[in-house]
């Protein structure tokens, strides 16, 4: 299984050369941030997703910019869009949050992008993790706004595994030096691949691509490498 999160800066740079890239990597779930969200957003998220050959289940603006894209091999048992109470001064947040069956196998994502404020961004993480159901193996790919050992990071990858930990700064893409993006995935599956590739200047973040193993055994990871892609 193959879980991409990335931030698309509201396709503002290359709309088509995300959804290329998207079409490209082949995921079977992609977490994306800011999505569209303003004027004609469904239209734009429609476009972007029959562009990478993926499905939308759920996000745009009713979860505050972020949106859930899946491959036509997922089965979607449940799928939300959350957005939290505004804040005085800051960006609305929110998230999509959805229980799908990949191969066999029922998993919990969840995508979301943090706020800039560190006060809102700890409570957000800790309020999006209150939310997940814990009968399921989970996945969540997020824009933290934060580097790990920060207390947001720390909330919302809580006992899970950082599958991206090696793979290098992802902001900004044209020259990056921060890592404040994340795939946090549950302990009992293995992660057997990551990448950060690097498709030019389509967005402001990098991707993180993240592969999971069909048929992980319980308690185990198992060993992640990192390469960088060219660009197509």
């Amino acid at each position: 299984m193959r879980v991409v999160s990335w931030n698309v800066r509201s396709l503002r740079d290359d709309s088509r050369g995300v959804a290329a890239t998207l079409a490209r990597l082949q995921p079977d779930v992609a977490l994306i941030q800011e999505a569209p969200r303003l004027l004609l957003w469904r239209w734009s998220v429609e476009l972007l997703a029959r562009r990478s050959g993926l499905v939308r289940v759920v996000g745009g603006a009713p979860a505050a910019g972020n949106l859930l894209l899946v491959s036509a091999r997922v089965v979607v048992d449940q799928a939300q869009a959350v957005r939290l109470p505004r804040r005085p001064g800051l960006h609305r947040r929110g998230a999509v949050l959805a229980v799908l069956q990949v191969g066999g196998r029922r998993l919990t994502v969840l995508g979301t992008h943090l706020d800039l404020d560190p006060a809102a961004r700890a409570e957000t993480a800790r309020e999006m993790r209150g939310r997940v159901p814990a009968q399921h193996l989970l996945v969540v790919g997020a824009d933290v706004n934060e580097e790990p050992g920060g207390p947001a990071w720390a909330a919302l990858s809580a006992g899970l595994v950082d599958a991206a930990a090696g793979c290098g700064p992802t902001f900004p893409a044209r020259a990056p030096d921060r890592r404040i993006d994340g795939v946090f995935v549950d302990p009992r599956l293995q992660v057997a691949q990551v990448q950060r590739p690097d498709p030019g200047p389509v967005s402001d973040h990098l991707p993180l691509v993240v592969d999971l193993a069909e048929d992980p055994t319980p308690g185990q990871t198992g060993p992640s490498r990192t390469r960088r892609l060219a660009a197509p």
